[in-house]
């Protein structure tokens, strides 16, 4: 969640950001998440149910990025949050794009291990296809086609950076990532660059 809260601030904010880095974000949302497998199935059928009503996502934060490809057009039209700062309703608000495009570099990284955030290359702006649990490519996206936040330009620019780990979850800023985070990483935290 602190990934597309801090993309939203940039978006949102006219922040003075160089560097946008996202490490295992979920920018395209999340459905099916591992742990909920562990529930009842009447259970996570209500949350898959009520995920897009307004009391659920005024109390429950992972609504408000829950992207369910069964019920898109509920997504699009209920979800508080994640379709805003994607720009995926009705016009696009400019300024998001124009903040976005303001950006020296946009590092995005997902983990092929990562246990939490399904589907994995959310990190990507990969998610599922509509009626579908098949990852619809970032470039294939809308997102990327229509450029809805400026993706497409700051790729056609060479400010845009993909990177994929192999750790879990909780280990993206640790140890288990260092080597990963020093090549790929770090070197954007240089300013000069």
């Amino acid at each position: 969640m602190k990934i597309i809260i801090a993309r939203g601030a940039v978006e949102r904010c006219s922040l003075p950001v160089y560097n946008l880095i996202t490490l295992s974000g979920i920018h395209q949302g999340v459905f099916g998440v591992p742990y909920l497998l562990q529930l009842p199935i009447e259970l996570r059928d209500l949350i898959t149910k009520y995920a897009y009503e307004t009391a659920i996502q005024n109390v429950i934060s992972p609504a408000n990025y829950w992207r369910d490809p069964e019920q898109l057009d509920r997504y699009y039209s209920n979800c508080h949050y994640l379709p805003d700062i994607n720009n995926e309703r009705g016009t696009p608000n400019g300024i998001y794009r124009e903040n976005i495009l303001k950006l020296n570099s946009f590092v995005m990284t997902y983990s092929d291990r990562d246990e939490v955030v399904m589907p994995r290359q959310s990190g990507l702006f990969m998610g599922y296809i509509k009626n579908s649990l098949e990852i619809e490519t970032w470039n294939n996206s809308r997102q990327f086609t229509e450029d809805l936040i400026g993706l497409r330009t700051l790729w056609e620019q060479g400010k845009l950076f993909t990177f994929v780990s192999h750790v879990k979850h909780q280990d993206v800023t640790h140890e288990p990532n260092k080597e990963f985070l020093f090549q790929n990483i770090f070197p954007f935290f240089n300013n000069t660059m």
